[in-house]
């Protein structure tokens, strides 16, 4: 099942796979599996990072390039946006966001 977040009047590709949190992951300076937990327990600073690493991943795998810069996307993206995608970041990571959420299932 393919995830799309709709940014303004465009529709992006969602995809949390390897090659997205890998790049989350440089990003974050994170080089130790010791520190994955990070993507469980996610800061506000690092929402949007991690949106721009999985939306560019997406793209890709349209065929697309995603050009916007981490400054542009929040500078696009709403509240209701970023709540959006950490739903669909939380179902494909398989993370319980519910009440005491941050456990794996």
């Amino acid at each position: 099942m393919k995830d799309y977040l709709k940014i303004g009047d465009k529709e992006y590709r969602v995809e949390a796979n390897w090659n997205a949190i890998a790049g989350f992951c440089r990003k974050k300076g994170v080089s130790d599996l010791s520190q994955l937990d990070v993507l469980v327990h996610i800061a506000i600073d690092d929402i949007l990072p991690l949106m721009h690493s999985c939306i560019k991943e997406g793209e890709r795998l349209e065929g697309r390039d995603f050009l916007f810069t981490e400054d542009d996307l929040g500078g696009m993206a709403n509240a209701a946006v970023m709540g959006v995608f950490m739903r669909i970041y939380a179902r494909q990571s398989q993370i319980d966001a519910g009440p005491g959420g941050g456990k794996k299932k």
